[in-house]
């Protein structure tokens, strides 16, 4: 089968970067919304903030539910971030097994692997005499 690495690669990237556009898009908004939850009322002086923010009869408010989506926007982003990385890695180490499929389809390429793999043998290394001044 017939990988095209290098867009499997740049599509990794992509992938990752769009972690990291989606975490700065999902900050913004938040530090938007952020600025009105002091208009949502104090619960500790307010019945209804109380209830809005805080919830109310095991139902969560507002503060909850804040949370929670801040922590699932937190863990989207770092899900792009490392299936990202997880292709570009798929692409190299698919890469790699193509080359090793072609030893043995490649005379040249089995003999210079071989030639890597090799023990340290009798290869004879030319020396030359060294003059002293």
């Amino acid at each position: 089968m017939e990988h095209d690495h290098t867009s499997m690669e740049a599509a990794g990237q992509a992938i990752h970067t769009e972690g990291g556009e989606f975490r700065q898009s999902a900050d913004r908004l938040g530090t938007q919304l952020a600025r009105f939850i002091a208009y949502f009322g104090n619960p500790s002086s307010d019945e209804a903030a109380r209830i809005f923010r805080l919830g109310e009869e095991g139902h969560p408010g507002f503060d909850s539910a804040y949370e929670d989506l801040s922590e699932a926007l937190t863990n989207l982003s770092e899900a792009y971030k490392v299936i990202g990385n997880a292709v570009v890695t798929m692409s190299r180490n698919t890469k790699a097994g193509d080359l090793a499929s072609m030893i043995d389809q490649n005379a040249f390429i089995k003999e210079l692997f071989e030639f890597a793999e090799r023990e340290n043998d009798g290869i004879s290394v030319p020396t030359t005499p060294v003059e002293r001044a």
